[in-house]
């Protein structure tokens, strides 16, 4: 079971829980109440899963906003990002699988546990929309938005940044994990990763096929096993999400009773930009996440 902090907490910031991943570690974890205790009886349980080393803190601002939607919200650090890091990841084995076969699968596990009556629907970031596709019990979702999730192949992405990550992943990359035993987030964006989590991300970004070609990876087979609906947010300015990175990925999601990708521009948003990370940003409150909460909580008919 989850583990509440006693001290107090910031309202703005959720309350801190710790939830154990499938192998027992622990993980730190965020939950947004709706602000009227009634409000959550028969209501849903939404979980938001991080991209690619992003730690929860970036996404409470629409946990919140789920929140005053009525529906309970849970963000979670993966093992050694954010709050779940236990000091120095110098070393750290942690490979990217494990935030999905472990981490996601086991905030899943809780969930259902924790909320036995109430639907689980899933916002996933990147590698958390994914993520759902690898765990074994993903299947247990009721309904997902993906934001931004792609098929991270380096030649499907937009002109000058595909070619700026073969370079930092085909060579310069190998080099300062070698030299640092792990990769500084400064290089490519988020916080550090552990050295082989970066690795097998760099392993995926090189092929064509992404993650389904890794041969020691049997676990891609349970996205055959993912059934709820899903909607691909693919947002147009977006260099490493592009149409066809997402469109590759949605694909994959071939048993989902729907799946679609529906795409945002800046302009929708009254912005300049948006890009890989924009989506979760406050400033998209009064635009773009109404239409994506409704159709997530199913208030939508679309």
């Amino acid at each position: 079971m989850a583990k509440t902090d006693s001290a107090p907490q910031d309202k703005a910031e959720g309350e801190s829980l710790e939830i154990p991943a499938l192998d027992g570690r622990p993980l730190a974890a965020s939950l947004f109440a709706p602000a009227a205790p009634a409000q959550a009886a028969g209501q849903s349980i939404v979980v938001v899963a991080p991209g690619a080393a992003i730690p929860r803190r970036f996404y409470r601002h629409f946990a919140r906003a789920v929140a005053e939607r009525g529906a309970t919200a849970v963000t979670f650090d993966v093992r050694d990002i954010g709050g779940s890091r236990r000091g120095s990841i110098v070393g750290a084995e942690t490979r990217m699988r494990d935030w999905a076969l472990k981490d996601v699968a086991g905030v899943i596990a809780w969930a259902r546990q924790t909320f036995p009556q109430q639907p689980l629907y899933w916002v996933g970031h990147s590698m958390g929309g994914f993520a759902t596709g690898l765990a074994g019990n993903g299947h247990e979702i009721t309904r997902q938005l993906s934001v931004a999730t792609l098929n991270g192949y380096w030649g499907r992405m937009a002109g000058f940044e595909g070619y700026r990550v073969l370079t930092m992943m085909g060579g310069f990359a190998p080099l300062v994990i070698a030299t640092r035993g792990y990769m500084p987030g400064a290089l490519m964006g988020g916080e550090d990763m552990p050295g082989p989590a970066f690795l097998e991300w760099r392993q995926w970004c090189l092929d064509p096929d992404f993650l389904f070609a890794d041969a020691t990876l049997p676990e891609k087979a349970h996205f055959e096993r993912f059934r709820a609906p899903n909607r691909f947010i693919q947002i147009a300015d977006d260099a490493w999400g592009t149409p066809a990175s997402v469109g590759d990925m949605a694909q994959r999601f071939s048993a989902s009773a729907d799946v679609h990708v529906v795409q945002v521009t800046p302009v929708m948003a009254n912005v300049s930009r948006i890009g890989h990370f924009g989506f979760f940003k406050p400033e998209m409150k009064a635009t773009l996440w109404g239409p994506a909460l409704d159709w997530l909580l199913e208030h939508s008919p679309s």
